[in-house]
């Protein structure tokens, strides 16, 4: 039976989603009675993402949003991986009818949602609150753990500047990311894409300026100092650990984030990446270590706690993203 079902709105919710440096590393494909998620590895990152495991978890987020849209507009979602005639690993999401509808109340908050990378205030989550967000992002596969003691987030610091120290020593990276920031209002409302000046608390210079201020005078002793500050006053850190280092929990890990990151949004808690011990492989080793791991890769980290919002960056219309 064919489903009547808005193909547009349920892919704007899916674009809604975050993704490394603000790629949008997607394009949608609607058929009769379901909807495909590809990757596009023309916006991958391939300095800072080698493998794709982080476009990949930003793929589950967006497979999040849609899945909390279908049942919104009373579908059942049913999600699985499958592989195109390339072998290329895709979501695949069939709609079919709800009875009863499983509504979910996160929904209401996809579009409010944000990656905040300014500092936050030295204030405590409840403990409720640190529940709230852990049982939300539960997922077969995946365990989120949060760290809020200052003893336990100075014991994380040494590697996340280790990291930072890897990453802004490496002019491929800094070129890598340069590319991916809009340094002028302008700039980011044609590209729709990337990391908007404004949302990194920067100053509007224009892309000449800005790619020199980047590349000449940060360096991984100011990345160091200002991560210092940010973790210092941060409520709390929450590291996602999968089960299996793969594309099914890759999937996974972005989706347990995404329900992370909506339910922080209807807690008035912010949220932002400090993922370069996980980007970097040997740093990811000690990291699992220092967690206590015998088995569990740690992929994803963030920091969390309290602050005004920051501008939201561009995102691309559903029309861009839709496939044929």
């Amino acid at each position: 039976m064919k489903l009547e079902w808005n193909c547009q709105k349920l892919v704007a919710f899916g674009g809604m989603a975050p993704s490394g440096h603000n790629t949008q590393p997607w394009t949608f494909v609607c058929g009769e009675n379901s909807l495909q998620i590809h990757p596009d590895f023309s916006r991958s990152l391939p300095i800072v993402d080698p493998d794709n495991h982080a476009l990949y978890i930003s793929l589950g987020c967006a497979a999040e949003n849609i899945i909390l849209a279908a049942r919104g507009e009373g579908l059942r979602p049913e999600l699985s991986l499958e592989k195109d005639s390339a072998g290329v690993v895709f979501i695949h999401i069939r709609l079919s009818e709800a009875d009863p509808i499983r509504y979910d109340p996160l929904l209401e908050f996809v579009e409010s949602r944000q990656v905040a990378r300014n500092a936050y205030e030295d204030r405590a989550v409840p403990a409720r609150d640190l529940k709230e967000l852990v049982d939300a992002s539960r997922m077969d596969g995946v365990e989120v753990r949060t760290l809020t003691s200052a003893e336990k987030i100075e014991a994380m610091e040494p590697l996340i500047i280790e990291g930072s120290n890897l990453q802004f020593e490496n002019e491929d990276f800094v070129g890598e990311l340069v590319s991916w920031i809009r340094f002028s209002k302008g700039e980011a409302r044609k590209k729709q894409d990337g990391i908007w000046h404004a949302s990194m608390g920067m100053p509007a210079t224009g892309r000449c300026l800005g790619e020199l201020i980047m590349k000449k005078f940060v360096s991984a002793k100011s990345e160091a100092k200002r991560w210092k500050g940010l973790l210092r006053a941060s409520a709390g850190l929450a590291v996602f650990i999968a089960e299996k280092d793969d594309i099914a929990h890759w999937v996974k890990v972005g989706r347990a984030f995404q329900r992370f990151g909506l339910t922080a949004t209807r807690l008035g808690i912010q949220h932002a990446h400090v993922n370069m011990p996980c980007e970097e492989p040997a740093v990811r080793k000690k990291l699992a270590a220092a967690l206590g791991l015998d088995r569990g890769h740690p992929l994803l980290l963030v920091r969390f706690g309290y602050s005004e919002p920051m501008p939201y960056s561009f995102r691309r219309p559903a029309a861009e993203v839709l496939s044929e």
